[in-house]
């Protein structure tokens, strides 16, 4: 399922509702994949290209924070941005979400407007409605390429799914790396609206990048700086890359 438009994965067993969503996603240039259970959600959004996932929490259901603990384990998914669309007599359902690290909550019936804002807002994709869209200013370093246009970003081949914040620190990573970043230059450029931010949040959004950058089963090459803050350094994916008995390889020639 290769498409250029974003791609949104919707979990939900209500067809009438899921149809609905459909036509206001797809006016809008987005295609919709339809998942109906934990295994499905999280095997599409692992298997395909996702933006964003919307989760339909109904009353009397329990799945969907289930789906979302899950998708928030998987190094694959966790970066995902996961909206949990909570429906009458479901507000109990609120808290149980949040606890599952749902990125945002909307209590039904939602505003198309609101809802197609929230996602424009945060996913990382060239809108098919930009003819301007290009590959844009890519940079590369070990192993890792970020595309500041297109923001995605690619390690050793597989794609990798960050949040916006997670996408700005990386971003700022690469620029400087191999120097330490200190926790305030990195507030600066992952949260640009300049809201109070302390350092435990900043250890939290670093957390999740080397989280999500684990996809390949490569070194973790963010390292932490003491007494300072952080620094991208590709020493350890080098010895990595070239050392001949690194598990499932052969020893070479």
């Amino acid at each position: 399922m290769n498409s250029a438009r974003p791609q949104i994965l919707i979990g939900s067993t209500d067809a009438d509702y899921y149809l609905l969503l459909v036509h206001i996603l797809e006016s809008e240039g987005y295609q919709v994949i339809l998942g109906s259970g934990v295994q499905e959600i999280v095997h599409f959004a692992g298997e395909y290209d996702v933006a964003a996932i919307l989760l339909d929490c109904r009353s009397g259901e329990n799945w969907a924070p289930a789906a979302c603990v899950k998708l928030k384990q998987e190094p694959r998914t966790f970066g995902i941005t996961t909206v949990g669309l909570i429906g009458p007599g479901a507000e109990s359902r609120f808290i149980d979400l949040l606890k599952a690290g749902i990125d945002e909550n909307f209590v039904r019936p939602i505003t198309p407007s609101k809802l197609l804002s929230f996602l424009r807002d945060r996913i990382l994709l060239p809108q098919v409605s930009d003819p301007m869209a290009n590959d844009g200013h890519i940079l590369v370093y070990a192993g890792i390429e970020l595309n500041t246009n297109r923001h995605s970003v690619r390690r050793l081949g597989i794609n990798v799914h960050l949040g916006p914040i997670e996408f700005r620190l990386l971003q700022f990573l690469m620029e400087n790396h191999e120097q330490a970043c200190s926790r305030a230059q990195l507030i600066e450029a992952g949260w640009p609206e300049r809201r109070f931010v302390d350092v435990k949040t900043v250890n939290v959004h670093i957390g999740r990048l080397r989280k999500a950058l684990s996809v390949t089963c490569g070194p973790d090459l963010i390292r932490t700086v003491r007494s300072s803050g952080y620094m991208l350094d590709g020493s350890s994916q080098e010895r990595w890359q070239y050392n001949p008995a690194r598990p499932g390889e052969g020893t070479g020639d």
